[in-house]
């Protein structure tokens, strides 16, 4: 919840210490003008000049306040408290203005306060396939654009060097990273493929297929997996070998104008053992375009499919460690939507 009404009457407290009678004072030395009835600190006052703070001035405090700036003969030769009967007509009508001001903005931070307590925090649904220590380390690694492809940012030599610049499958990694972050997971992590030193025994979330990140493909091999990703050259479309040897294709329409679209991509999710690690487990998700490894992602991060999802897997493995699960990925004007299992799957087994 927003904490407006609290950082304002935080500020306006603030303003009066340092320009609302041309005078800056320190905080120390508000303290000591205040306290000549009663002792209070510096730190009291830097407490209540914060907005992120639950601490505020009583009311004996908002009447010194509004008793000390009615008037800049107060501040001279140093702040001193006035009483309330020395005030000249000018000073009184500024006491009164300014003590009904911060009360005002002090009951206003008080309720907003009162209202944030009485809205408890609904407990984010617990998402099972996504069961970590919320503080374990977790290294998103995703693929890399081909060194043909790459922009000149990309490049560290570029004065406009970004090292994301050569980040490939980008939605399908900003997704990921984000959800990871919605779950709570502390200590996020993220490297393109080709990066060097990159902890392999910690729990690894990969992103796109083999032909462009290469911990996908030693994975992938290290697991034997029954299902395969073969890569074709000349920049074809990598495709899918169901453990029968049926290849699974994307379908691209070609249209009347002469242009060709997506239609469907295959999805494959993967969740195992990390080979570097058995503590740890590592997550690929990749499709034969971008659209495939978009759905892989969102397939079990996103709240309106994730649950069946994985109801679909138990129902299919037996449990949701240790699998794959191949789909199909209707691709609708460019858009991906979250995959649905239960009418998209084409095959789930147990490694």
């Amino acid at each position: 919840m927003a904490r407006n009404a609290r950082r304002q009457f935080a500020r306006r407290l603030r303003e009066l210490r340092e320009f609302e009678l041309g005078e800056k004072i320190t905080q120390e030395g508000l303290a000591a003008a205040f306290s000549a009835t009663r002792a209070i600190s510096g730190a009291a006052i830097s407490a209540w000049e914060n907005g992120n703070s639950d601490k505020r001035p009583s009311d004996e405090r908002l009447k010194q306040y509004a008793l000390l700036f009615s008037s800049p003969a107060n501040l001279r030769p140093k702040p001193t408290v006035p009483s309330e009967a020395s005030l000249d007509a000018q000073a009184r009508q500024r006491f009164v203005e300014l003590r009904r001001e911060l009360h005002r903005l002090r009951d206003e931070a008080e309720q907003e306060a009162r209202r944030e307590k009485s809205v408890a925090p609904a407990a984010a649904p617990r998402n099972e396939m996504w069961a970590h220590d919320r503080a374990d380390d977790i290294m998103v690694v995703t693929s890399e654009v081909s060194e043909d492809r790459l922009p000149e940012t990309a490049r560290p030599r570029n004065v406009n060097y970004s090292r994301l610049a050569r980040y490939g499958d980008i939605d399908a990694f900003f997704e990921m990273y984000v959800k990871l972050a919605a779950m709570g997971y502390q200590n996020r992590h993220h490297r393109s493929a080709n990066d060097r030193g990159i902890d392999l025994e910690q729990t690894l979330v990969l992103i796109g297929g083999p032909g462009r990140n290469r911990l996908t493909r030693n994975s992938l091999q290290l697991l034997d997996l029954p299902v395969r990703q073969q890569g074709q050259p000349f920049g074809k479309p990598e495709f899918f070998v169901t453990p029968e040897g049926e290849e699974l294709r994307p379908r691209v329409a070609d249209f009347a104008d002469g242009e060709q679209e997506l239609v469907e991509d295959i999805g494959l999710f993967v969740r195992a053992r990390n080979p570097a690690n058995p503590q740890t487990d590592v997550t690929m998700c990749t499709g034969c375009y971008t659209a495939g490894t978009l759905a892989a992602v969102r397939a079990f991060t996103n709240p309106d499919v994730a649950d069946a999802n994985i109801e679909v897997v138990k129902s299919k493995v037996g449990r949701i460690s240790d699998f794959y699960v191949l789909f199909r990925v209707p691709v609708v004007n460019g858009r991906v939507p979250a995959p649905r299992l239960a009418v998209s799957l084409l095959d789930a087994q147990a490694i």
